[in-house]
């Protein structure tokens, strides 16, 4: 993935910024994003997990409210993992403040983002557990017209949990390229 990523990365540099616009000021906007995740145990399943990571995809909408500050709500898909053989699904709902950075008028832009969120793990046979977690993560993006971008992003969802008895930091940390329409 991370191959993939420079390849995307080289051609955005190589044949975007001749083209490059400013990003709409204000307004909603959609998007979506994939690519990796890891599961991060915290050593609360030590010796167990067998795998650890899987896909990630994301679904967004939010709303730009000043020129460099945004509001967004997420879904995301973070794949599945398993424990000693016993596989478990996580997804997320979430919502962020964004914040970006632009780089003059070259249309590219470094954002950051802050938030909160549920995560649900499913492990079937009706065995699910929902978890609140804080959510933040970096990015950068390029916008080749006014109303669309493409970009870059790692994010990363942790929690305390002591369903085992002690208390344990877990986090899941996503890795994706995405793209996003500004209406």
């Amino acid at each position: 993935m991370l191959k993939k990523t420079l390849i995307v990365m080289t051609l955005l540099v190589a044949f975007g910024t001749a083209q490059a616009a400013e990003p709409q000021s204000y307004g909603p906007y959609i998007g979506g994003g994939i690519g990796t995740s890891l599961f991060d145990d915290g050593d609360a399943f030590a010796g167990f997990i067998r795998d650890d990571s899987d896909t990630t995809s994301m679904l967004f909408a939010g709303y730009k409210v000043f020129k460099y500050l945004a509001i967004e709500g997420r879904y995301s898909d973070f794949g599945t993992f398993a424990i000693d053989g016993a596989p478990f699904e996580v997804t997320a709902l979430s919502a962020h403040l964004v914040g970006t950075v632009p780089f003059g008028d070259s249309g590219w832009e470094l954002y950051g983002q802050l938030g909160v969120g549920t995560l649900e793990f499913d492990a079937g046979f009706g065995i699910e557990d929902d978890q609140s977690a804080a959510a933040g993560g970096i990015g950068l993006r390029y916008s080749p017209s006014r109303n669309f971008s493409i970009g870059i992003q790692a994010d990363a969802m942790v929690w305390e949990d002591d369903l085992l008895g002690p208390s344990y930091d877990l986090g899941i940390i996503g890795t994706s390229v995405t793209a996003r329409l500004i209406f």
